[in-house]
């Protein structure tokens, strides 16, 4: 596979990450922080609009023959703050969100690297 079509379905694939923030955010933050109420749902909803815009961006980049390295660092920074405002909660939040959220966002974020650098 081409490193722009792979760059196109990374960008839907957050697009619709960003989606289920948005829609069903009580039941992400419930897992990941071990909280459903109001400001964690504002945040997950907000973390939400970030990854549709970084996703939309890249996709979108991709798609028309641009250059979607940008998108991919965008991508790249926002993950890794995740990863490690995750890892720094502790014991604070539950044990398996914290474990798959690192996971998932250490996984993106290593993956946008490495395609940053396929790109030509």
């Amino acid at each position: 596979m081409r490193p722009s079509s792979l760059a196109i379905a990374f960008g839907v694939g957050r697009v619709l990450f960003g989606g289920a923030m948005l829609a069903v955010p009580g039941q992400i933050t419930r897992v990941w922080v071990g909280a459903e109420d109001a400001p964690a749902v504002v945040l997950a909803r907000c973390l939400g609009g970030r990854d549709i815009a970084i996703g939309a961006g890249l996709a979108l980049a991709a798609g028309r023959g641009g250059d979607p390295r940008l998108w991919l660092a965008g991508g790249v920074l926002a993950d890794t703050v995740d990863g490690i405002a995750t890892l720094a909660a502790g014991d604070d939040i539950p044990r398996n969100g914290r474990i798959a959220t690192t996971a998932l966002a250490g996984g993106s974020a290593l993956f946008g690297a490495w395609l940053a650098r396929a790109i030509d």
